[in-house]
Parts: C-alpha cells; sequence; structure tokens
C-alpha cells in the first residue's frame, strides 16, 4: 500500500493546474510541479537548491516580495494558514497574480515541524478585468462629470442673458476634453496602446471613410436645397449657399478637435463603457452612451444639431468597433463638421 502511495502523490502532485513549492525545514527546495515551474518562469527544476539562492539571489526590485512573505509567514507562524494576492514578475519582464495559500508542514507526529508547503493559483487574467472594470468606473465618473459641468456652465450663462458664439463654446469643450484626458492618464493606467491608433490596413481604414464623407456631404446638400424650398427660415437671410464667412477662428483647431473628439469619444469611452457593460447588447450600448454624452455638448448650436451630431457619432461608434482605429473617423468627423459649418447649419 505504502509503494502505491508514494507512486499516486507525485502523480496528483504532478498534473494539479496549481503550482506546489515545497521546502524542507532548512529552506532547501524539496518539489516543485511542473506547472509551478511554469508559472514561476523556471526552465529547470530548482529542487535540492536553498529557497534564498533559487528566488532571491538574481531578483533586483521588490516586485515580488509579496510572494516570498508568504514563504516567510508560514516559516514564523506555524500555528495558521495563510492565504491571499502576490504579485510577481517572472524572468523575462512577464507580470503574473497568484492567489496563495501557505503553511507549515508536520510530521507524522503532529509535532515536528519538517517544511513549508506553498501552493499558488494564476489569477493574472482575473486581476485585470477587474482591474479594467474599476478604471472603466472611473472613466466614465469623470467624464459624465465633466460633460455635468459644461451643461451647467451653458445653462448659467443662459440664465444670466449671455449667449457667447458658438465657436467660443467650442474652445470650452476642447478644454473640458483635454482636462479630461489629463485626469484620466493621471488616475488610470490607461496608454494610448489601449486605443486604434495603429492602422494594420489602410485601404480598409480610409476607403470606407472616403465613400462615408461623399455620401454625408451629398446628403447635407441635399438637405439645405429641400429645407430653403419648405422652411426657409431655418437658415440665415441672404447667407449664399456655401458661406465662406461662417468660418471662426474654431476652424483653425478644428482637424485637432476632430482628432481629440475621436480619440476621447471612441479610444477612451467607448473602449471603457465596452467594459462596464456586459451581455449581447454591450456594444451597442457603448456605442449609445459614449454618442449621446458628446452629442449633448453640441447643445449650444440647438436641437437639431445636437440630434444630428449624436446619430453621426453613433454611427462613427459602429465604424470603430470594425476598424478598431480611429483615423478614418477623424476625416469624417472634420469634413462634415466642416461641410455643416459653410453650409450654415450651425447658425
Amino acid at each position: 500500500m505504502l509503494k502505491e502511495e508514494n507512486r499516486i502523490i507525485p502523480r496528483i502532485l504532478r498534473d494539479m493546474n496549481e503550482g506546489v513549492l515545497v521546502l524542507d525545514a532548512k529552506g532547501s527546495i524539496l518539489y516543485l510541479n511542473e506547472n509551478g515551474r511554469a508559472l514561476l518562469g523556471k526552465k529547470d527544476s530548482p529542487e535540492g537548491q536553498k529557497y534564498s539562492l533559487a528566488f532571491l539571489a538574481e531578483e533586483t526590485d521588490e516586485t515580488n516580495d509579496g510572494f516570498h512573505q508568504f514563504v516567510l509567514d508560514a516559516v514564523y507562524d506555524k500555528e495558521n494558514a495563510h492565504s491571499g494576492e502576490a504579485a510577481y514578475k517572472i524572468p523575462g519582464g512577464g507580470m503574473k497574480y497568484f492567489n496563495m495559500t501557505s503553511s507549515f508542514l508536520s510530521g507524522e507526529s503532529g509535532t515536528e515541524r519538517v517544511g513549508v508547503v506553498v501552493v499558488f493559483t494564476d489569477i493574472t487574467d482575473l486581476v485585470h478585468i477587474n482591474r479594467q472594470r474599476r478604471e472603466s468606473s472611473t472613466v466614465f465618473a469623470v467624464m459624465m462629470t465633466c460633460i455635468c459641468g459644461y451643461l451647467f456652465l451653458w445653462s448659467l450663462l443662459r440664465f444670466m442673458g449671455i449667449e457667447p458664439p458658438g465657436w467660443v463654446m467650442s474652445i470650452v469643450i476642447e478644454c473640458i476634453s483635454v482636462v479630461m484626458f489629463v485626469i484620466i492618464l493621471k488616475t488610470t493606467s490607461f496608454s494610448f496602446n489601449d486605443i486604434g491608433l495603429r492602422i494594420t490596413d489602410a485601404r480598409k481604414t480610409f476607403v470606407p471613410a472616403a465613400w462615408i464623407t461623399v455620401i454625408g456631404t451629398v446628403v447635407m446638400v441635399g438637405g439645405k436645397v429641400l429645407l430653403l424650398r419648405v422652411a426657409p427660415g431655418f437658415f440665415p437671410e441672404g447667407a449664399p449657399f456655401w458661406d465662406w464667412s461662417a468660418g471662426t477662428v474654431a476652424d483653425i483647431f478644428y482637424p485637432a478637435t476632430a482628432v481629440l473628439q475621436e480619440f476621447l469619444a471612441r479610444g477612451v469611452m467607448q473602449e471603457n463603457l465596452n467594459r462596464v457593460f456586459s451581455g449581447k447588447h454591450a456594444m451597442g450600448m457603448s456605442v449609445f452612451v459614449s454618442s449621446l454624452a458628446f452629442g449633448v455638448m453640441h447643445i449650444h448650436y440647438g436641437l437639431p444639431y445636437m440630434l444630428a451630431a449624436s446619430i453621426l457619432l453613433g454611427a462613427l461608434g459602429m465604424l470603430y468597433n470594425r476598424q478598431r482605429n480611429i483615423w478614418g473617423l477623424c476625416i469624417i468627423h472634420y469634413v462634415l463638421g466642416e461641410v455643416a459649418t459653410f453650409l450654415r447649419y450651425v447658425i
């Protein structure tokens, strides 16, 4: 029976999904199973080596101190088991997170202390998901706070009888956008790698953008022709069909405006909302909420323009989900925004 146990137990330890590390009372490594070696980035078996030499000698920072502390806890607190989470930087720079349990092993008599056993499970994916959700909630809260602040400012100015030009409010939006971006960079691990700044297929990126831009321009021109017939008062009286005088200083910065707004609306807000929402409608909800939020920030141009901006942003959100980069969207945003200005949809 003893021989059979000696064959079965090593197989159980070998085939466990968790990592299993066993030390003797003098700190030498008795056993580290294959999954444990893979999780810790150990190519060769460290069995027979001192734990301090196998794990501590080559480390130059404190990243793995939490992992090592679980081993020390079992040594210095022999009466209790210890459990929790710890980060571990494997050779080569990769970072993992483990759920760990460590305890001191007793001999057959129950009083003799013969070593330490540490069991650790890889929870890296779960940690990343939880962090993304927390940070996504932070991003959403920051953006909603800034948008509400803008609406409060707009309402306050109207209450005071102040009607600033639309281009002034547009500059206010850009300032708020910059503030939002800085706060998000400071309070989360968000980086430029999290959004679609890289173009993998220029044809698939820019050809649909060109077609949408042309179609959108034709629709707006046709819409103005129709409105001049059925609702001529919609546009300023006496203004030419294409009015270059409608341009303002805001048009100088509008290319940067289009990039910044798409960057925030798609790469930041829509990406983070995708992490907040769940279920089969998560993508649609993230597009709807991000488009509505940024559409509301055009309210100073009036209800028709705000609704049109929300619809356009929704279409761009759907396109972003297919292309996974913002550059084609920036072209559509910029061109159609300028067309709307010089056709005097923006009054």
